[in-house]
């Protein structure tokens, strides 16, 4: 987690260093769609937005997929998934006067299902007393840098911390992300 944490600092070191690469401006009104990959501590995660700025920042809506493992008392690990939709908001906190580089803050909230041993790994003696899939609900919330390096494309980093009210599992998990983002 360590290594991960410091590449994406790293990553925007650099962004930061490159302040030149475009002169991309963004738009209220104007649309977007962005992929993601994170590490949530325990795997690689994946996500999808379309979102549209406005004059302070953007909203976004979107899809999420994370898998996560946490020991068991007996030495096995339970890995459970989470897929979910998402929607936020995200205020421009600092900008480039031509808005090739930009840092936002925000945060929204999520709704979608747990899915419990979905690889079917745990012996099958074991009984957890968890439902196989149930509802999960939350609110997530995370820093991102946002940098274009072309006209109509940027590349993106972000650390955030997603908060799960209804999971039996766990509820917190921090999320750590690089990603794409396309202008339409």
């Amino acid at each position: 987690m360590n290594k991960i944490l410091t590449t994406l600092v790293l990553l925007t070191l650099v962004h930061i260093s490159n302040l030149t690469a475009s002169a991309q401006r963004t738009m209220s009104g104007q649309f977007s769609l962005s992929i993601s990959a994170h590490y949530n501590g325990s795997f690689l995660g994946a996500e999808a937005f379309l979102s549209q700025y406005t004059l302070n920042g953007y909203w976004e809506v979107g899809v999420n997929g994370d898998a996560f493992r946490t020991p068991l008392s007996n030495g096995n690990n339970l890995e459970y998934a989470d897929v979910a939709a998402k929607g936020g908001y995200f205020f421009r906190l600092v900008g480039t006067r031509s808005r090739s580089l930009n840092l936002y803050a925000g945060g929204g909230a999520f709704a979608g299902i747990e899915a419990i041993d979905p690889r079917r790994r745990l012996p099958s003696y074991l009984d957890t007393g968890l439902k196989d899939i149930s509802f999960l609900y939350g609110l997530y919330a995370k820093g991102l840098t946002e940098l274009f390096i072309g006209r109509k494309v940027s590349l993106t980093t972000a650390c955030g911390l997603n908060v799960y009210f209804s999971s039996a599992i766990a509820k917190l998990h921090p999320c750590y992300e690089i990603g794409i983002k396309i202008l339409l």
